[in-house]
């Protein structure tokens, strides 16, 4: 089996890929993988980091005001269409699936147009304006809450599958989790995270709470800036308070989330609809 996989920008478009890239090893361990991603989003960094062939197109998203820029867009969509149908004819795929982010609209768009087979996965309630344009042109759409199948209402198929992510979640490693963070085996953890890319609201928040959470010295506090903003908001930190405690930790990204969130124990996070899924699966 042949599969391309395409989504990025954010991490909640990147590991439900990542996630049917190993369910579709359990099925056939001789599967071959392309990642068809963009050359500025975070796909860029992690793809290769999961030993997946990634090959780059330059694409960039619609701004939804009037703007110059969207013609600018759609120029790099078509060559980004143009691009995708030349590393498919390499690559010759049995099948070729998108989950969301404006960089997988040329791809799947360059499949339904070759004529090979190809579905979407939509991991919100309400898609997002890639998805809602390719679901005309895809063989299926997957979505991931059941009843949302009305959001789609010039697709083929609609399938209810729930987020992909949700089942890495639930086989992680627990006591990794523990030491990917540095902290004691068993210990109380609380995780807060503003997404793959962070959150300013929230750094804003941890920044301001800090003297207080230093002094809870009990409960390890485990807090990802996103990489943008990891210098500033840990100087920051430092400035108020001095040297960090051995309790409270301050991450840019962490590679291996299912791992950490199978040994928290209370999560703070902005709701995106994968770090929920992912969430839900732990009870």
């Amino acid at each position: 089996m042949r599969v391309v996989l395409s989504g990025g920008g954010t991490g909640g478009h990147i590991y439900p890929a990542l996630a049917v890239a190993r369910q579709c090893e359990e099925i056939d361990p001789d599967a071959e993988f392309l990642y068809i991603g963009g050359q500025r989003g975070l796909e860029s960094k992690l793809v290769p980091q999961e030993k997946i062939p990634f090959e780059a197109i330059d694409i960039t998203g619609f701004r939804r005001s009037l703007s110059v820029e969207n013609i600018k867009t759609i120029m790099r969509f078509f060559k980004g269409v143009r691009r995708s149908k030349a590393l498919l004819k390499k690559f010759k795929p049995d099948i070729v699936i998108g989950t969301g982010g404006y960089v997988c609209g040329p791809v799947v768009y360059a499949a339904s147009k070759l004529g090979i087979p190809s579905i979407i996965h939509e991991q919100n309630a309400i898609p997002g304006l890639t998805n809602a344009f390719l679901s005309r042109y895809v063989d299926t759409v997957a979505v991931s809450f059941e009843g949302s199948e009305g959001a789609f209402p010039k697709a083929k198929n609609v399938l209810y599958t729930g987020n992909p992510r949700a089942t890495t979640v639930r086989q992680a490693n627990r006591d990794r989790g523990f030491a990917t963070i540095g902290v004691p085996m068993n210990s109380s953890v609380v995780l807060v995270v503003g997404g793959s890319r962070g959150a300013k609201a929230i750094n804003d928040a941890m920044i301001a709470m800090a003297p207080q959470l230093s002094q809870l010295k009990d409960v390890h506090f485990v807090y990802v800036t996103g990489e943008s903003y990891y210098e500033q908001t840990l100087d920051s930190i430092r400035n108020q308070i001095g040297s960090l405690p051995n309790h409270l930790h301050v991450l840019p990204y962490i590679h291996n989330m299912p791992e950490v969130l199978a040994c928290t124990s209370l999560i703070v996070n902005r709701a995106g609809a994968s770090f929920l899924a992912e969430i839900t699966s732990l009870g």
